[in-house]
């Protein structure tokens, strides 16, 4: 029998399995690796903020030495623009690679985890038996490589979007009281439109993987049965079967498409307006006398990073795949 999307929730039981494996592998020696990695990656990340806050004034003054005419506080701010640039490159290299380092040990874990449970007791045989888990080699390949990486990369996200909160909102607030709170409005209409449209993909894509396995699964059949399937003369009854699995895939993706489609259509038009709404509001501040033109480049760095942390749900992948890749990979781990 085939575990249906509408039964894979995330629940008080899925939490309580996801925390019990995460505490096991914290006291791996493993886990011990990650810690440090992820200390080292929460420190990059603050260091990453602060580089950015500063970024937003080396940009107002640039602009503003510009507009001065002033080429000694130009070559001075080009200079300190190069400083920060470099190391916010660095910074940001690093972070990366620690992040693909932690999600890799993660996955080396839980995979060798799955594999002896998967291994203990003919737990193997039994799942055969029953059929109570569909296609299991592709659950511990395919979905536990990204429970990993894709939960991991979704807890940074939110976490970056919550210092990135702190660090600019105070810049924000300090440039114009009106253009923070603009922000913050923009913000949630688009993250309430983002949700309405995406919602249907957390259903289509768990069901894309499913299809993919049957169709992968019906081809790896026709390859290790070839003589008895030759002998009989079953061609025609796996090609009928393997054509409605292929169909059966592409209507899955056409729906997907469509989807992506209509959210492309909102947070395209949505990102592009980020572009011009900090001038809008700021503009008349530097034509009144009352700001120096640089801060129209402040305000719209800032604004920038402020809206991608309020608005985090329009730019993440949606949905994280690690939903689906957990609460099957966790069915192998409990031996229900």
């Amino acid at each position: 029998m085939h575990l249906k999307p509408d039964v894979m929730q995330l629940n008080r039981q899925t939490w309580h399995g996801f925390w019990s494996k995460l505490k096991q592998f914290g006291a791996t020696p493993e886990g011990s690796v990650a810690k440090r990695m992820l200390a080292g990656i929460i420190i990059m990340l603050l260091v990453i903020n602060g580089f950015n806050v500063v970024n937003s004034y080396v940009g107002r003054d640039f602009m503003t030495s510009i507009e001065q005419r002033d080429m000694s506080e130009f070559r001075w701010q080009t200079l300190l623009y190069i400083i920060v640039f470099t190391l916010t490159t660095l910074v940001a290299v690093s972070y990366r690679y620690l992040e693909e380092r932690l999600g890799l040990l993660w996955r080396q874990w839980l995979t060798a985890e799955a594999i002896s449970r998967y291994l203990d007791q003919h737990t193997f045989y039994r799942m055969h038996l029953t059929s109570s888990i569909a296609k299991p080699d592709q659950r511990i390949t395919e979905d536990i490589r990204e429970l990993p990486f894709s939960t991991l990369s979704f807890l940074l996200i939110i976490l970056n979007a919550t210092l990135t909160v702190f660090a600019f909102s105070g810049v924000m607030w300090s440039i114009s009281p009106a253009l923070f709170l603009v922000a913050i409005l923009y913000a949630i209409l688009g993250s309430l439109v983002t949700i309405y449209l995406g919602k249907p993909l957390v259903r289509l894509n768990y069901i894309h993987l499913d299809r993919e396995a049957n169709l992968r699964s019906d081809l790896v059949e026709v390859r290790e049965n070839s003589e008895s399937i030759a002998l009989l003369q079953r061609e025609r009854r796996l090609n009928s079967r393997l054509m409605r699995h292929l169909q059966d895939l592409v209507d899955n993706a056409v729906s997907i498409i469509n989807v992506n489609r209509n959210m492309g259509f909102f947070t395209t038009g949505f990102n592009y307006m980020i572009q011009i709404i900090p001038a809008l509001v700021v503009a008349p501040l530097f034509i009144q006398g009352d700001a120096p033109f640089g801060i129209i480049a402040q305000s719209a760095i800032a604004f920038g990073h402020l809206l991608g942390a309020f608005s985090v749900i329009i730019n993440i992948p949606y949905p994280p795949d690690s939903f689906a890749g957990f609460t099957t990979s966790e069915a192998i781990f409990s031996r229900t």
